[in-house]
């Protein structure tokens, strides 16, 4: 079996994981100082409430776990561009 190894292109992909993760976390904080400022003092209805609890809910366990997810697949791909690398040196 041939590998063929483009490290450049692979951690360039590598790079953009991490940038658009950071691009989304700060799109989070934003939307959870919007809720946070909103709910209940600007919209007090059992809707908006629930919104917020949904809300604190996914921001709270959900959505830093598929962020991290995220991360780890960036730090893996920059690991077999490393090892593919080791490999081919055979280092």
């Amino acid at each position: 079996m041939n590998i063929t190894i483009n490290p450049g292109a692979a951690t360039d992909d590598a790079s953009q994981i991490d940038s658009i993760v950071s691009t989304m976390e700060e799109n989070m904080q934003t939307l959870d100082a919007a809720i946070k400022s909103t709910i209940p003092d600007g919209i007090q209805t059992t809707w908006s409430d629930t919104v917020r609890s949904n809300w604190e809910s996914y921001y709270g366990a959900d959505v830093p776990a598929a962020m991290e997810d995220m991360k780890l697949s960036a730090t893996n791909l920059r690991l077999a561009v490393e090892q593919a690398l080791a490999y081919d040196q055979e280092q």
